[in-house]
């Protein structure tokens, strides 16, 4: 009987870390709008409701590979993790049950299992369960070994730092923190499980390995891909529903952002260039006005300047304060001085140049406040620099 020992295996799964790191999952939206921060306590406690589904079911997961596994020495290894799921001697602290705990008291939902599983939640759970009880032992073991166990800190990580800038404390988020900390020991048994059963050949499976690996994060990939999609339909119907409903739906005691200085400059910094190579210079300023759609920008090119060409799912129409100029958009140019409006259509490319002999200033009004619910229309998105992105 073979046994696991990482000195003789020396973590062969690590073998398999480029292909798991050039896999599409890792540009999934929703890691994306975490990072940017772009999620708010709702939207997580959306996901990881969801999520739990798969994380109470996943004992399920473990004991269809050990269906698959003829060796005693790593049934008994899938026990030991199977008993570590259900918090060992202490129930009350098992993996799922810190999951409840993290729904109920960081999203303020009191009864997880009472969650209305989406259909597309169930069938990614099912889809893996399945995989794992009709495909070889090899397969199923790389699936939930490097394809699965394998990428859950990194994966989880993505929630734990948009969480913690959020504002919640490290330690509401323990079933996050456990995992990001503990998976790997697991991926390391289930790996050596793969490893016995190609006999530590794994040149010849090298295929049948990556292909367990390649679907099981395109699984998690479409998954989340769909959590995505219904954050995104859930922000445009809140949007359909206040103009629908004909009623006046804010408390303007509570707006505290009726109004803003532009003259003095009463924003937030937003973006600036200073690119002397390209003959940029500009900045933006955002004006924190409590609109749902529209999001008024100031830009401030200097005397023989311009901004950076870019492209943007927002309209905008420029009104020019002060100053003149010409306005690029695509192959067109427009003239502008103050007092002069222009306008510029989602996804043309387009700058604005000072030609005058003043500082250049254009108040734009823009519905960005719409395309953000969409993927990848981020502010760092379009820009140049986008770690010059301030807000």
């Amino acid at each position: 009987m073979s046994k696991h020992k990482n000195s003789h295996h020396q973590r062969i799964g690590e073998r398999f870390e480029s292909f798991v790191a050039k896999h599409p999952i890792w540009n999934n939206p929703l890691f994306i709008a975490c990072n940017n921060n772009k999620l708010s306590l709702e939207d997580y406690g959306f996901v990881i409701s969801q999520h739990f589904y798969y994380s109470r079911g996943f004992t399920r997961l473990l004991s269809a590979l050990m269906m698959q596994c003829d060796n005693d020495y790593y049934r008994a290894e899938l026990s030991h993790n199977l008993w570590e799921e259900a918090g060992e001697e202490d129930q009350e602290n098992c993996h799922s049950n810190l999951l409840r705990r993290m729904i109920t008291n960081t999203f303020g939902l009191d009864n997880p299992d009472a969650t209305e599983f989406r259909d597309y939640t169930v069938g990614y759970f099912n889809d893996c369960l399945d995989y794992l009880k009709n495909g070889d032992l090899i397969r199923a073991a790389a699936f939930l070994g490097w394809g699965t166990e394998g990428v859950v800190p990194r994966i989880y990580s993505h929630f734990f730092n948009g969480l913690t800038k959020l504002g919640v404390p490290e330690e509401e988020l323990l079933y996050l923190s456990l995992h990001m900390e503990c998976d790997d020991e697991h991926s390391e048994v289930i790996e050596a499980i793969a490893l016995d059963a190609c006999n530590d050949d794994t040149e010849t499976h090298w295929l049948a390995i990556e292909e367990a690996i390649d679907h099981s994060l395109t699984l998690r990939d479409r998954y989340f891909r769909q959590l995505y999609e219904e954050l995104e339909a859930r922000q445009l119907k809140q949007l359909v529903k206040q103009v629908t409903n004909e009623k006046p739906y804010a408390d303007l005691a509570q707006l505290n952002d009726l109004y803003a200085n532009v003259a003095n400059k009463q924003g937030v910094p937003l973006y600036k260039n200073d690119a002397q190579d390209q003959n940029v210079s500009f900045e933006v300023t955002r004006f924190k006005v409590a609109s749902e759609v529209i999001d008024p920008r100031l830009l401030e090119i200097p005397v023989g300047k311009r901004n950076e060409k870019h492209r943007h799912a927002h309209e905008s129409v420029f009104y020019v304060l002060s100053g003149s100029g010409i306005v690029h958009v695509d192959e067109q140019e427009i003239k502008v001085a103050a007092g002069d409006l222009a306008y510029v259509p989602r996804w043309y490319d387009h700058y604005t140049q000072n030609t005058g002999d003043t500082p250049l200033k254009v108040l734009a009004l823009t519905d960005y406040g719409f395309t953000r619910c969409f993927a990848k229309n981020t502010e760092r998105s379009y820009r140049q620099q986008p770690d010059n992105v301030a807000v």
